[in-house]
C-alpha cells in the first residue's frame, strides 16, 4: 500500500517537473521574442534597420580622430574661388533619429553598430549596471536586457576607456554573436570597424584585441595616464586571439564590449577592445548635388 502511494507521488512530482519545464520553455521563448520584436522596432523607427545585407567594405579611416566641417558649403559669387565640397563620410550611413531614441529613453548614450557580427542597438546609461541586465531599451522586464554603457564612464564617450556590455545570448541577439570571432576572426580582416553614433559625431574604433577574461580581472580597468595606456595596450595585444595593424601613434580612445562567455553563472567574459581611429560629424553633409536626389 505504501508503495502504491509512493509510485503515485513519484509520478505526480515527475509531471509537475516536466510542467513546470515546458512552461519554462515557453515563457523565455515568448521573452526572447518580445525584446526580438522590441529592437527590431527600434531599429525601424530609428532608421537602422540595415543590417540584413551585408555591408561594403569600409575603407581604411586616417589614423588621427578628425571632425568633418560644421556647416554645409554656402552659395559663392562668381568673384569668389569655390568653397570645396566636404568630404564624403568614411562610416556606414544610418539615417538614425537620435533624437526620437532619447525622447522615448533619456538614458539614451548612442547607436551601436559593429558590421561583423550584425550588432546593430542602442546603447543606454543608467544610475547602475543592474536595472538594463533585465530591462529592454522601453523598461520591459526581459532576460535580453539593453546594451549598456558603464553607468561610471563619460556619457559622451571621451574616456580613454569606455566598457559597454551586452548579454550573450543564445540566438545571437544581444551580444551574442561576438563568440563567433573565436572560431574565426577573418571577417575582421574586410571589416575591421565598429561604429558609436550619437547626436553630434560618429565614432570609428578598429578592433585591435579580443580574449577571454575573469571577470573580476584589472582588464576593466580605466586610466588616464599615457603610461597606463600603453601597458594596456600591450596586455591586450599579447593575449589576442587577433592579431591586428592598429595605428596607437595618437593613442585614440578605447572602447571595450564585453559579454559573457561559456557555462550559464560562470565568471569568464569575452572581451574586445576598439581604438578610435576618426570622429565625423553626425548627420554627414552632402555634397550639393545629392541633396537635391
Amino acid at each position: 500500500m505504501i508503495g502504491k502511494w509512493l509510485y503515485r507521488i513519484g509520478i505526480a512530482v515527475l509531471c509537475g517537473v516536466i510542467l513546470f519545464s515546458g512552461y519554462k520553455l515557453i515563457s523565455d521563448k515568448m521573452d526572447k521574442d518580445r525584446a526580438a520584436r522590441e529592437y527590431e522596432e527600434l531599429a525601424r523607427m530609428a532608421g537602422a534597420a540595415t543590417t540584413e545585407t551585408s555591408p561594403e567594405p569600409v575603407s581604411q579611416p586616417s589614423p588621427s580622430p578628425q571632425a568633418a566641417p560644421t556647416q554645409a558649403p554656402k552659395a559663392q559669387d562668381e568673384s569668389q574661388e569655390p568653397t570645396p565640397e566636404p568630404e564624403p563620410a568614411q562610416y556606414p550611413i544610418l539615417d538614425l533619429d537620435l533624437a526620437a531614441l532619447k525622447e522615448k529613453n533619456p538614458d539614451f548614450r548612442g547607436w551601436l553598430y559593429f558590421p561583423a557580427v550584425d550588432i546593430s542597438y542602442p546603447v543606454v546609461q543608467g544610475s547602475d549596471n543592474d536595472y538594463y541586465l533585465n530591462h529592454t531599451f522601453e523598461g520591459t522586464e526581459s532576460h535580453s536586457g539593453c546594451i549598456i554603457l558603464d553607468c561610471g564612464a563619460s556619457p559622451d564617450w571621451s574616456d580613454r576607456n569606455t566598457f559597454v556590455f551586452g548579454h550573450n545570448m543564445k540566438d545571437g541577439s544581444m551580444f551574442g554573436r561576438m563568440k563567433k570571432l573565436l572560431s574565426d576572426s577573418s571577417v575582421l580582416k574586410t571589416y575591421p570597424y565598429f561604429y558609436i553614433y550619437t547626436d553630434q559625431y560618429v565614432y570609428t574604433y578598429e578592433v585591435f584585441a579580443f580574449y577571454n577574461v575573469d571577470a573580476y580581472s584589472d582588464r576593466y580597468m580605466t586610466f588616464t595616464t599615457d603610461g597606463t595606456y600603453d601597458t594596456y595596450v600591450e596586455w591586450a595585444k599579447e593575449d589576442s586571439e587577433y592579431e591586428s595593424t592598429a595605428d596607437f601613434t595618437d593613442r585614440g580612445n578605447i572602447v571595450s564590449l564585453s559579454t559573457c562567455h561559456g557555462s550559464v553563472g560562470g565568471s569568464t567574459r569575452l572581451l574586445l577592445h576598439g581604438v578610435q581611429c576618426r570622429a565625423e560629424v553626425y548627420p554627414p553633409i552632402l555634397p550639393e548635388e545629392d541633396k537635391t536626389k
